[in-house]
């Protein structure tokens, strides 16, 4: 009887890793789907200075070709974690993906800071919390115990992109739109 114990005591922790698994694809999918499509797209309060040559609704011109691209990479990483299946690539998958969004979304501060400055610094304090958040995944315990954390480090990270990305695509056709996570 010792032999069942242990595979019995086996097969509970393998059900447990699982739906683990299973409940971290859910939220990652489900907080990017609300962090990026959440909200219709709407343009900064007042433009800066360098783009107010018209009001018209800025064009591909409005915004240099890094930019586009910038935003473009920072979308397609965010729509990888809705399209993440934790289960499949376990903690070290999740935690490529998430190391991807947080070097798009440092691209992106990057490419955006002169024409939204006050939106890069806040992009730039949200993916510093992503990093410490990422540094913590070291197993798949850890996955499943820091999910709050991951899920609110994404949020924040989304958050502070959005204003920048939802600006953007409207002048740069590159920009993916935001994907919903898929229905099982």
């Amino acid at each position: 009887m010792p032999g069942t114990v242990r595979i019995n005591d086996i097969e509970r922790f393998r059900s447990r890793s699982t739906r683990a698994r299973l409940v971290v694809a859910a939220a990652l999918g489900c907080l990017v789907l609300a962090g990026c499509a959440g909200e219709a797209p709407s343009p900064p309060s007042s433009p800066p200075s360098s783009l107010a040559v018209s009001s018209a609704a800025p064009t591909s011109a409005t915004y240099s070709a890094q930019l586009c691209s910038a935003a473009a990479d920072f979308q397609s990483a965010a729509n990888d974690i809705v399209a993440l299946d934790a289960t499949a690539v376990g903690v070290d998958g999740v935690r490529n993906a998430l190391q991807n969004l947080a070097t798009a979304a440092s691209t992106l501060r990057t490419a955006a800071q002169a024409q939204f400055g006050p939106q890069g610094a806040e992009l730039e304090r949200a993916v510093a919390s992503l990093r410490g958040t990422i540094a913590g995944l070291t197993s798949q315990d850890s996955l499943s115990s820091n999910l709050g954390r991951i899920a609110a480090s994404v949020a924040g990270v989304e958050q502070a992109a959005k204003p920048i990305v939802d600006s953007v695509r409207t002048g740069c056709p590159s920009v993916p739109s935001a994907e919903a996570p898929p229905t099982s």
